[in-house]
Order: structure tokens, then C-alpha cells, then sequence
């Protein structure tokens, strides 16, 4: 059974270029997007969900 992490981050898309990176980034870490927010605030910002399977499993789950 995979146990899997979540992260929510924000992104900033009114800079796409550095928005790629940082997606890309998050990538190479083991993240997998699996959902934007339907709206970009006032700031440019955007809400992303993430998730990636953990390499332990805690004695607690």
C-alpha cells in the first residue's frame, strides 16, 4: 500500500517563468501536482496541492 504526503503551496503565475521553476523544482523533489485553487487572488498567487508517496512507513498510521 503507498502512503502518500501532501503539501499545499502557493505559486505565483503572474511570473510564469518562475512559476515553471518552481513547479519544476517541486518535481524533481518527488511532488506531484494534483490540484490548482479555480482562482488567482489579488497578489498573482494560486493554491497547489501536491502529493508524494513516503519512503517510511510510521509506526503511528
Amino acid at each position: 500500500m503507498t502512503i502518500w504526503e501532501y503539501d499545499v503551496k502557493e505559486i505565483r503565475f503572474s511570473e510564469w517563468s518562475k512559476a515553471k521553476e518552481d513547479l519544476n523544482s517541486l518535481g524533481t523533489e518527488g511532488w506531484e501536482l494534483i490540484k490548482f485553487a479555480d482562482e488567482i487572488d489579488e497578489n498573482g498567487m494560486i493554491a497547489a496541492v501536491f502529493k508524494r508517496p513516503v519512503d517510511y512507513v510510521d509506526a503511528s498510521f
